[in-house]
């Protein structure tokens, strides 16, 4: 199997899945992903690879630090707790297996537990990147027809919330979002839409430490990448669970040849902001500590 690069990060081969199409203004964008058959053999949620065990021995050791107190060290312990908290969550809200997730956010600690809880409960996930405008961040939410939003209010390099809701107006009755969680800092005043909008910790925090991770079939929907090309264009690439986990191994081998080398906050970073999360995955597959000595992982968030 070949590997190709875009944007300087290394993109796996992947099938594009073939979704309903809607006319909105200004073109025709699929409007979801299709949840894609369970058949074949199943295989181990990679959440439960991320995070549950480490539980065992190394529980209270740190999976993610930023140099902020008190929420500057995450033991193993609270990012099990916080993953399942939002997947029960999002589960309440209606987010079921195969519905597209979108993160509106850069690397910090929210986010990450926003990827896990969508893999541990069999959603897709996609990153928006940074630094879009409203018709653009349209576009691609209209074109994965996300039902869900885990997104920053000026949090790190987070698009404002105002930026989004122009996003979500543009796409008018077509819009699939149902909820926006929206971490923010503490005492923020932001437009909210009353039964969609809500801030992250205010829903988040009443919900069960425990969610058991749903089980996984290597040809169901997993990773969504909205790839750009040299004109400034996108594309849909879905990826596949079975995919993705050979992602997770390839991009790995070929970034960090060592195998068993720290991965650098900078290329987490890097990837991250090019709408891949295969490399933060594998470092906490993998046991690594994911270190920030700037403290941007983990703003003190509402």
């Amino acid at each position: 199997m070949t590997i190709r690069t875009d944007e300087n990060v290394f993109v796996l081969p992947a099938f594009h899945a073939r979704r309903p199409f809607v006319q909105l203004a200004g073109g025709a964008f699929p409007a979801r992903i299709a949840p894609w058959p369970d058949y074949g053999h199943r295989v181990m949620n990679v959440s439960a690879l991320c995070v549950d065990r480490h539980l065992g021995d190394h529980a209270e050791k740190p999976a993610i630090l930023c140099g902020r107190a008190p929420d500057g060290h995450i033991a193993w312990r609270d990012l099990h707790e916080r993953v399942c908290r939002l997947a029960n969550a999002l589960t309440d809200q209606g987010v079921q297996r195969g519905d597209v997730v979108a993160v509106d956010m850069p690397l910090m600690v929210e986010s990450i537990v926003a990827v896990l809880a969508c893999i541990r409960i069999g959603a897709v996930h996609v990153l928006m990147p940074e630094g879009l405008d409203a018709p653009a961040l349209a576009e691609r939410l209209a074109d994965c027809g996300a039902v869900a939003i885990v997104a920053g209010d000026g949090t790190g390099h987070a698009q404002p919330k105002a930026m989004l809701d122009r996003a979500l107006a543009m796409i008018g009755l077509h819009c699939a979002v149902r909820l926006v969680l929206v971490v923010a800092a503490e005492g923020a005043q932001l437009p909210m839409k009353p039964g969609r909008d809500h801030f992250y910790n205010d829903v988040v925090d009443w919900y069960e430490p425990d969610y058991p991770p749903a089980v996984m079939h290597p040809d169901a929907p997993f990773f969504l990448l909205h790839a750009a090309d040299g004109a400034g264009r996108f594309r849909s690439v879905t990826y596949t669970a079975g995919e993705y986990s050979r992602l997770l191994i390839r991009t790995t081998e070929m970034l960090v040849p060592q195998g068993n080398a720290e991965i650098p906050y900078s290329l987490l970073d890097m990837a991250w902001k090019a709408g891949q999360t295969a490399l933060v995955v594998n470092a906490l597959a993998k046991g690594a500590t994911i270190t920030n000595s700037e403290g941007a992982l983990a703003p003190k968030g509402r």
